[in-house]
Parts: structure tokens; C-alpha cells; sequence
């Protein structure tokens, strides 16, 4: 499983932009903050659920950040990314990872939040 995620992920390396690595990990897996390493490991989300919810999941651009959500329709046709269902990562402005979180619900909450910041 982590092959498939991994080879679609050197494929479409560049559709991250410019976003730095980690220097500590492999060249696998964009940066993460602090506090994404922190509370993906709290909420045991792995690094190949993170990988599956940035590649097979849905883009939403709302509150100026980016979301990542893996709905159960995105892994229909792949039953191996079924476990990850429901993973959602949320990614800042200069492509970083901000946090991590498992929601299956959470597309619908993220779709009712404004699409800009307020002031």
C-alpha cells in the first residue's frame, strides 16, 4: 500500500510548489510543524494515512489554508486506503502540514466555514 501512495507521490512531486522538507525525514513526505508531528502521533495517524489524504482526498480551500479530506467516496476503487477514511489534513500557506486529525464527518463541517479569514 505505502508503494502506491509513495509512487504517485515522486509523480506529482512538483504539484506541492516549492515547499520545503523535513531535513530529519526522507524525501517521502512533505514538512511538517510541530505540532502536526505532534498530534498526528497523538491521534496515531500514519504517515502513509497523511500521504493518502494528500493524494487521493479532496482539496477545499476555506479560512485561507488548505483541507485535505479522505471521504469514503474518494477510496471507493481502492480498498486499501478504506482504513483511512475519514483522515483530514489541514496545510498552510507555504505548504506545510498543520495538523492532522480523523473525521468522517469532516467534509461537511469544513464545507460550512467561510471561505475567507476574518479580520
Amino acid at each position: 500500500m505505502r508503494d502506491v501512495i509513495t509512487n504517485r507521490y515522486h509523480r506529482e512531486k512538483s504539484s506541492f510548489g516549492s515547499s520545503p522538507y523535513n531535513d530529519q525525514s526522507d524525501d517521502d513526505f512533505p514538512r511538517m510543524t510541530e505540532h502536526a508531528i505532534q498530534r498526528s502521533a497523538q491521534r496515531n495517524i500514519s504517515r502513509e494515512a497523511i500521504l493518502a489524504a494528500l493524494y487521493y482526498g479532496t482539496k477545499i480551500h476555506r479560512t485561507g489554508r488548505i483541507f485535505f479530506t479522505l471521504r469514503k467516496k474518494d477510496v471507493v476503487k481502492m480498498p486499501e486506503l478504506r482504513s483511512f477514511a475519514g483522515t483530514t489534513i489541514l496545510m498552510g500557506k507555504d505548504g506545510a502540514i498543520v495538523t492532522a486529525y480523523a473525521n468522517e464527518n469532516s467534509f461537511s463541517d469544513i464545507k460550512k466555514k467561510s471561505k475567507r479569514r476574518r479580520a
